[in-house]
């Protein structure tokens, strides 16, 4: 094997199709056929579903994810894993302000964060996901 001088080599540039990671067709590994797009509605735990536009080969039943869909996949796997019973959670008292309620984030969660807004993700009617 050649040994390469990494500090030698040029930058590379690369570009990529609007629509690289979400393709329109694909072909099958296996047999070479053209597969089908089908919507699967996967069961990721008793609290979550979600329903990912899958490619089925219509020969050997291969069954293949675009990246935009696996990462709807990968989203809903962390929330499963963040609603189950042994994800870590803390309780928090809420204050009522008229129309509002206002939610206290520990300082620890907050220490080195400059945002002054977050976002919150309605799971349930009765569950949200905060990001910030």
């Amino acid at each position: 094997m050649k040994n390469v001088d990494l500090e030698k080599l040029e930058d590379a540039k690369f570009t990529f199709g609007r629509r690289a990671f979400s393709p329109r067709k694909m072909y099958c590994g296996r047999c070479n056929n053209k597969m089908k797009r089908v919507p699967i509605d996967m069961y990721v735990s008793d609290d979550v579903r979600v329903t990912l536009n899958a490619f089925r080969c219509p020969k050997d039943n291969e069954e293949m994810l675009g990246f935009d869909e696996a990462r709807k996949l990968d989203r809903a796997l962390l929330i499963s894993r963040l609603l189950s019973k042994n994800a870590y959670s803390f309780k928090r008292k809420l204050s009522y302000d008229g129309d509002n309620y206002i939610l206290r984030l520990p300082a620890e969660y907050t220490q080195g964060k400059k945002r002054e807004e977050i976002t919150i993700v309605p799971l349930e009617h009765n569950e949200a996901l905060i990001r910030w």
